[in-house]
């Protein structure tokens, strides 16, 4: 099998204008980098170089675009160039070489041109000789970026096709195809020999009486003259009598054609009846087929997103559950600890509390002590004693004061300390609020993508629709116009047929034998030479032909000599000649007012004019007797178009003629209005071929557009729902930060007037600072100095405990402080939100209930739409039915039209005819008075008995005189003719005998066929079936899936479905899958395609990208497993995909130019670890941006 050894890109896309080689494993390479730097772009190469047309499946606008289009450093190239290196060694590829090159190159204008081993070619050789090696450019190997789940997405029926295709049934499709054309002429041969048949079994029946008439011809001529002399007499007796018959009869066909008129009016009216009705019917059904069955397809496809929507409502409240759940958590253990600081900040004032008891009684105890002191001071000096109590007094104030300063002191700390703790929070809320925006930003630009997608998606379908709309009108005009076509080319086969077994079986033998011999100068007889203008006129020509009608014409008398020594020598008998260089014309001396000429409606050839002028040049055409008399019998030669003839000598020959029928048939017109028909008809069949093709086409672009559409649908909601959230959450964000920002500028306000404060009650501690020293200096008595100094350390010691006791009480302030406006409002607030994530949690649990509700609802409603669109199609059943059967009763009604209007034209022509012969028998009569003189008296005395009843002896006369001249021109042979015609009745039949039995052999071929078809298609089915169970359970243990036909007595009438149950999951059609499911189960797919009839090689891009990591994992060891039969190129960003590959090839950009480079597992660890810190370090910045 070959494989690729290495990929050449020159001026290709993002990989500039140098040659790029990118070398290949045997096995599997892994091709590495990150987003943005060109690596998808290997995979668009692979498709380009084996042929690919389609430039969005390279994602680009047109092909063109596919060439480099330049940096700020390097121009643009002048053309992209791709060439694919083969290993040939095994010979894959029908070429006597170990290598085979296959290069293509692409120029600005969209032109490609192609190479094979260094030769320009084509692409279809190209394509073949790919195709030669199972490779293709839509083939199922090539799973580029985005397009796993096509396998998962395409129709159960394209689905199937891939197995037709792996199964290679196409050759029995061929085969069948070949075999349906050998029936199809079969059948064609069949009918014309049935044709012939009847044609030659009709002319042998006729052949066989003349036969025998001939025999009995000199017997009827001597009973012809006493038969006449018997009913001449019985005639004169009778000849009133048919006067009043024939009186009798005229009435009564008048009553006939009145009576068919009427039920011609009846069938006209039916068949307008029938006629609306079918209108109404087709109406109906193609309102019913094109509204009708896309409305209730439109409303089972809303169901499914509505089915959707409820799931990933599910599954985004349980995230919201989760979420809500963590967030509990977190709140009940934050909870737990303010209640517990709230415990320790009790006991630590308990504790202060005691102290502060404690520092007031050994302050009261100093107190006494000093008192006891300053009243000893004061019976010292009283001076004195009112100067220490001033002195005390401003110690009182100044400690007053100190303190007083100390607890504004501790206002201001607490008031900065709120200050920061605010202002940390707000600074939290502003990253909040900068991650938010991103976020945001990043819902908004997805919301305008997705509505825009959307929108062109909306624009997309208008415009299939319409055109499949267009289509499918075009292709009922085209079916419609294909059935009439159809009809008119089985009738006229019918026609050429019916006309050359006619020519065949009623040619002159002598005539055929001279035809045979391809004598130059002799070309036919001069009734095969002419035709008729006009049906109504060929029995008037035929019998104005008379004798003339066998009549030869030649060019010259050599030919007509020639021609008649070889009917001596072969003893066929006598035939005039007309040579056109001798033959002279006739022509009317004096043309008539009334009749038509003959030669005016007769078709030739220019060069035989004076052959037709010579029989028919002198003879006119009329309507009847009654118009012959009007232009005067005996005047010039005239034949009715009854088939009477009337001489110029006045002779008047009539009665029964049978016509040979040849004039009105023009072979060579039928035969090339049957080739128009079949060009017509194949032009029809291969228009709509293509509709078909168009409207399948679009039918599946129409629904792939609607389940994007309702994917997008599903995603604008969730994105929306997601934005909804985010805007709400910035919004409480910047409500709490503006209240922060309010309490921070009442804070700043309060340590504003705080330090006013503050700064007032220094300027007073100094002040009583200074009086304090003034009035010490007032107390140095030496022994109140003594007293004074035991008060001072006295009040030292007070001051000290009352220092203490400030801080005691200043503690157990800030502890109350923080206790009453910190932890209990913090308690509150985490209790209120624990209370709220119950509820809402509970909620979200009310909320999963209801839509799972509502999917059991909505499951009940897709039911009902799935019974209604079956209605749907049962009606249109029924209108088609009631369709067919209007057609077939207008069909009937105008065969029934036609068979009466044909019947009354025949009327119509018996009643001309019975009026002509009211008038012959009153001229009859006195004609046969006269007659009778001129027969012999013996013969007349001799009859003795006159029948009373002459109708059997007329009959008799006119059979016999009938059969005489129509007999005359070939009555001799007429025994030699019919053992040729028998002859040839029986080479017909064993013909038929030979064309039904191969008919029947090739309808068992096909029956054959079709049975080895569906084995070999079963089989492989089968065989990928199995490979794809284990490989799905392999790749998601514990689950199960498998292929469904949904046909399975008639595989080819239907499709193929995939049916999947994942791990620890109900079995779900692919259609409900998640992303990751949807990866693994197409994989399962493609791996199980490749486990059969493995391909070459395979390309896979970024398969991984839904995957978590235990799923890359699985598909990377089956990767690994299955490249030992098969190359595998997978492009990734997955390590773990990487770390099974056999050689990992590297893709960077630098300067807007990609480069590649084959690495080591380790290095390519650490560029794909660069890359993702390049990109969150990008995506920071982008925070940093919006937020500034």
């Amino acid at each position: 099998m070959p494989y690729i050894e290495k990929i050449e890109m020159k001026g290709f896309k993002s990989y500039g204008n140098r040659k790029v080689v990118v070398p290949l494993s045997k096995g599997f390479t892994a091709i590495v980098g990150a987003n943005g730097s060109g690596k998808s772009n290997i995979g668009d190469a692979v498709l380009f170089v084996l042929g690919g047309l389609s430039a969005k499946a390279m994602r680009a606008t047109r092909i063109s675009d596919l060439i480099f289009a330049g940096t700020k450093t390097e121009p643009p190239a002048k053309y992209a160039e791709v060439a694919m290196y083969f290993n040939n060694e095994d010979r894959g590829f029908p070429i006597d070489e170990d290598e085979v090159v296959i290069k293509r190159r692409v120029y600005p204008d969209g032109r490609s041109t192609y190479w094979l081993n260094g030769k320009r070619t084509s692409r279809s050789d190209i394509l073949d000789v790919l195709s030669a090696a199972m490779i293709s450019p839509e083939g199922y190997n090539l799973v580029l970026q985005g397009d796993i789940t096509k396998f998962i997405k395409m129709s159960p029926t394209e689905r199937r096709m891939i197995i037709d295709e792996i199964s290679g049934i196409a050759e029995y499709d061929a085969k069948k195809e070949k075999a349906l054309k050998e029936l199809k002429q079969a059948e064609e041969n069949l009918a014309r020999v049935d044709l012939l048949i009847r044609e030659v079994k009709a002319q042998l029946d006729k052949l066989e009486k003349e036969r025998n008439d001939a025999l009995r011809y000199l017997d009827l001529k001597e009973r012809v003259e006493k038969a006449k002399v018997t009913l001449l007499l019985g005639e004169i007796r009778k000849i009133e009598n048919l006067i009043e018959e024939s009186t009798v009869r005229d009435k009564g066909i008048e009553a006939e054609m009145a009576a068919i008129e009427e039920r011609l009016k009846e069938i006209a009216k039916e068949i307008i009846a029938r006629e609306r009705e079918l209108n109404t019917v087709e109406r109906e059904l193609e309102e019913k087929s094109e509204d009708g069955i896309l409305e209730v397809t439109r409303k089972i496809s809303e169901v499914q997103s509505k089915i959707e929507m409820a799931r990933k409502n599910i599954e985004l409240a349980q995230k919201e559950i989760e979420d809500s759940q963590r967030r509990l958590a977190k709140a009940k253990e934050e909870l737990k600890k303010v209640s517990e600081e709230i415990e320790k900040s009790k006991s630590a004032i308990q504790r202060w509390s005691k102290r502060r008891e404690k520092l007031k009684a050994e302050i009261k105890e100093k107190e006494v002590v000093k008192n006891e002191l300053v009243i000893k001071l004061g019976e010292i000096d009283r001076d004195f004693a009112i100067a220490k109590q001033d002195f005390d007094r401003v110690v009182d104030e100044l400690e007053e004061a100190k303190k007083e300063l100390y607890m504004k002191e501790g206002d201001v700390r607490k008031f900065e300390e709120e200050i920061e703790r605010l202002k940390a929070k707000i600074a939290q809320h502003n990253a909040k609020r900068v991650a938010l925006k991103s976020k945001i930003e990043e819902a908004k630009n997805s919301l305008e993508s997705k509505r825009s997608e959307l929108g062109e998606i909306d624009g997309k379908m208008a415009k299939a629709e319409a055109r499949l709309r267009k289509a499918e009108k075009e292709l009922g005009e085209k079916t419609k116009k294909l059935n009439k076509v159809s009809s008119e080319l089985v009738k006229a086969r019918e026609e050429l047929i019916k006309a050359e077994a006619q020519r065949e079986v009623r040619g002159n033998r002598a005539i055929e034998f001279l035809k045979s011999q391809n004598i130059p100068g002799l070309y036919g007889s001069l009734g095969e030479l002419i035709s008729v203008r006009d049906e109504n006129y060929a029995l008037a020509v035929e019998v104005a032909l008379g004798g003339n009608y066998d009549n030869v014409v030649v060019e010259d008398d050599k030919v007509a000599e020639k021609a008649i020594k070889l009917l001596k020598e072969k003893k066929l008998g006598r035939l005039t000649f007309l040579p056109l260089n001798k033959i002279k014309p006739r022509s009317m001396k004096e043309r008539p007012s009334l009749g038509i000429p003959a030669m005016d409606v007769v078709q030739y050839d220019p060069r035989f004019k004076n052959a037709v002028a010579y029989a028919l040049g002198d003879t006119l055409i009329v309507s009847d007797m009654d118009e012959a008399r009007a232009v005067g019998i005996g005047k010039v030669r005239m034949v009715t178009l009854g088939g009477e003839l009337l001489e110029r000598s006045g002779a008047i020959t009539g009665g029964h003629y049978r016509p040979r029928g040849k004039l009105s048939i023009n072979t060579d017109e039928l035969r090339r209005k049957v080739e128009a028909l079949e060009r017509e008809r194949e032009a029809l069949e291969s228009a709509i071929n293509a509709l078909k093709l168009e409207i399948k086409g679009l039918q599946n672009e129409i629904f792939e557009l609607r389940m994007r559409k309702s994917d997008l649908s599903k995603d604008l909601q969730v994105i929306q729902r997601e934005m909804d959230r985010l805007l709400a959450e910035d919004k409480a964000l910047k409500e709490e930060i503006e209240e922060s920002e309010k309490l921070i500028e009442a804070l700043e306000k309060k340590i504003h007037d705080t330090k006013g404060e503050m700064a007032k009650l220094r300027g007073r501690i100094e002040r009583l600072e200074k009086k304090k020293e003034k009035l010490k200096k007032a107390l140095e008595n030496p022994e109140a100095r003594e007293l004074n100094q035991k008060i001072r350390e006295v009040e030292h010691e007070i001051s000290a405990l009352r220092e203490e006791l400030s801080k005691v009480e200043s503690k157990l302030e800030n502890l109350e402080i923080r206790i009453n406006e910190e932890l209990l409002p913090r308690k509150a607030d985490l209790e209120e939100e624990i209370e709220g994530l119950i509820n809402r949690i509970s909620a979200l649990k009310s909320n999963i209930v209801e839509n799972e509700k509502a999917i059991e609802e909505f499951e009940k409603d897709l039911e009902e739409l799935k019974k209604a669109e079956e209605n749907v199609k049962d009606e249109l059943k029924e209108l088609r039915e009631r369709r067919e059967t209007l057609r077939n009763e207008i069909v009937e009604l105008r065969a029934e039209k036609e068979e009466l209007t044909n019947k009354l034209q025949n009327l119509r022509i018996e009643a001309n005819t019975l009026k002509i012969r009211l008038a012959q028998y009153e001229a009859t009569l006195k004609e046969k008075q006269a007659e009778l003189k001129h027969h012999d008296a013996k013969l007349i005395k001799s009859i003795k008995e006159i029948p009373l009843e002459l109708e059997a002896l007329k009959e008799e006369i006119e059979r016999m005189e009938e059969e005489i001249r129509s007999l005359e021109p070939v009555n001799m042979k007429a025994i030699e003719d019919f053992e040729v015609v028998e002859r040839r009745y029986l080479e017909l039949k064993s013909k038929r005998e030979q064309v039904v039995a191969e008919k029947e052999s090739i309808e068992e071929f096909i029956e054959e066929i079709e049975g080895q078809k569906r084995n070999v298609f079963m089989q492989t089915l089968n065989e990928i079936a199995k490979n794809f169970s284990e490989l799905f359970a392999k790749l998601s243990p514990g689950g199960s899936a498998r292929l469904i036909l949904e046909n399975p007595d008639d595989p080819f009438a239907g499709g193929l479905e995939i049916e999947a149950k994942p791990a620890g999951k109900d079995v779900k059609r692919i259609e409900a899958m998640s992303g990751g499911e949807k990866a693994l189960t197409a994989l399962a797919f493609v791996f199980a395609i490749q486990r059969y009839k493995p391909a070459p090689f395979y390309l896979f891009d970024e398969i991984d990208a839904h995957l978590d990591d235990a799923n890359v994992k699985r598909v990377a060891d089956l990767i690994k497993e299955a490249s030992e039969n098969s190359q595998f190129i997978v492009i990734t960003l997955r390590d773990v995909m990487m770390a099974n590959a056999e050689k990992i090839i590297g893709v960077s950009m630098r300067n807007g130019v990609s480069r590649v480079v084959a690495l080591s597992l380790e290095k390519a660890m650490k560029i794909l670890e660069e890359a993702r810190k390049k990109s969150e370090a990008e995506h920071a910045e982008m925070f940093g941006h919006l937020s500034g």
